[in-house]
């Protein structure tokens, strides 16, 4: 880490500094909200969650050696501490400040689906040029972002963000700590429509990140996307890409490799040349030439971004392919709403053999959640010739998928579920295992590749 004065930090979070002002003058090495990765000269920052309070582990900190604490409150102490208002707010004011210390290019990512694996597509194919920092996993939200901008080093030559939301303002405070020069906007979908009200109030959430885009900076879409789309009507700074041959980027000559991945050609104004991707699904598509537009907009050649997105690798939870004792285990379990759902049922239906899917709630969809499970049902009947559902929410899709002709079978609860689980998967089957978070079905992957 690049280290800064304690006064700079002060003045970053706007803070009232308690303690001996000869301190303000010592180096911070790090900055960190976990007490247990504080190191000497490390500021640590309490935040509060829903289980616990940061503030708590304060003595703990100072006792591994941290040069200052962050608070909302005074502290009886004779460590140095630093009081505030709001210790989530200073978090990210300090990685705002931290980021203004480095002149990397960065790209930013947000949309409804797909925004790890875009994250995770640029970054491999920028690799092939530059040293690239990016989000680790999904850490795409208010402490996940200030984190990564927090790991930035002087090496580093592009930094890939990737910025994530359920309420308004929230792609606003991070958009903010980012400063972007190259915006992506991945698609509008249903993901979190019980807190945002519509696909109208989902763009415009979304499209918080382009107010605080680099006054040089550009705007990448999903062209076939009906919302994004409307930002070219009042925009001259956006480039589309997708598979309708009137965006600035699309795919043409698609080969499905089924689940090995696809092959196409990528067009773009001046040229064209063919990538694969070694990661299945349409979806994967579209994933591609976003990645490809971040290469060609910071200057790479057509050979480099083929090589980037032949790279790809899948990363836990998000369509892992992992074959044992002779079934295939589809895991998509990190997160799911319709539009991922009904891709994850799209790659499920390239298996051979029998095609299994086990699927759980779809969370924060509002009043609209019955509505989305059933219509969900009625798509995976087509798609799979068994059907597995666990959760309240899910007891829907098992009705509509029975309804059009599939096996379905429904249980209250994963510990039910994971009883029987034995008896519904044979020899030869591809097994898809998809649900929100909450759902917690990696035990479901964990017992089937038992």
């Amino acid at each position: 880490m690049k280290e800064f004065s304690l006064e700079q930090a002060v003045q970053a979070v706007h803070g009232t500094f308690c303690g001996d002002s000869a301190l303000l003058s010592r180096n911070v090495r790090g900055v960190v909200i976990d007490n247990r990765r504080v190191e000497p000269d490390f500021l640590f920052v309490p935040i509060k969650g829903e289980r616990f309070d940061g503030h708590d582990f304060i003595p703990a900190a100072y006792e591994a050696g941290a040069v200052a604490c962050i608070t909302e409150r005074p502290l009886e102490t004779d460590h140095p501490y630093i009081l505030v208002e709001d210790s989530l707010a200073a978090f990210q004011g300090l990685a705002e400040f931290y980021k203004s210390l480095f002149s990397v290019k960065t790209v930013g990512i947000t949309g409804s689906v797909g925004k790890t694996t875009t994250k995770e597509l640029i970054a491999s194919v920028l690799s092939q040029k530059y040293d690239v920092l990016k989000s680790e996993g999904n850490l795409n939200n208010q402490t996940g972002v200030p984190l990564t901008v927090l790991r930035l080093e002087a090496h580093h030559d592009v930094a890939v963000v990737e910025m994530g939301t359920n309420h308004f303002g929230e792609i606003r405070s991070l958009a903010k700590i980012v400063r972007p020069e190259l915006c992506f906007l991945t698609n509008i979908g249903e993901a979190h429509i019980e807190h945002l009200g519509s696909k109208e109030g989902i763009l415009k959430a979304k499209s918080e990140m382009l107010e605080y885009m680099q006054p040089d900076g550009h705007v990448f879409i999903n062209g076939d996307d009906p919302y994004l789309k409307t930002l070219r009507d009042t925009r001259m700074d956006v480039t589309a890409f997708g598979l309708g041959r009137e965006n600035d980027i699309y795919a043409k000559e698609i080969h499905s490799r089924g689940l090995g991945g696809t092959d196409f050609v990528i067009h773009v104004p001046d040229a064209e040349f063919k990538v694969h991707v070694p990661s299945p699904g349409s979806h994967m598509i579209y994933n591609a030439l976003a990645a490809a537009a971040a290469g060609l907009a910071l200057g790479m050649a057509p050979d480099e971004i083929a090589a980037g997105l032949a790279a790809y690798r899948t990363i836990a939870g998000r369509m892992c392919i992992e074959e044992k004792n002779g079934i295939t285990v589809l895991n998509d379990v990190y997160n799911a709403n319709p539009g991922s759902m009904r891709a994850a049922l799209d790659v499920l239906a390239y298996a051979e053999g029998g095609r299994v899917c086990i699927l759980g709630d779809m969370l924060e969809l509002g009043e609209q959640a019955e509505q989305y499970h059933r219509e969900l049902g009625r798509y995976a009947a087509k798609n799979a010739d068994r059907v597995l559902c666990v959760g309240a929410l899910a007891k829907y899709i098992c009705e509509e998928a029975h309804n059009a002709g599939a096996e379905a079978e429904w249980f209250r609860t994963q510990d039910e579920l994971l009883e029987k689980l034995g008896g519904f998967i044979h020899a030869g089957d591809a097994v898809l295992v998809k649900a929100s978070r909450g759902m917690r079905l990696e035990r479901t992957v964990e017992q089937l590749l038992k």
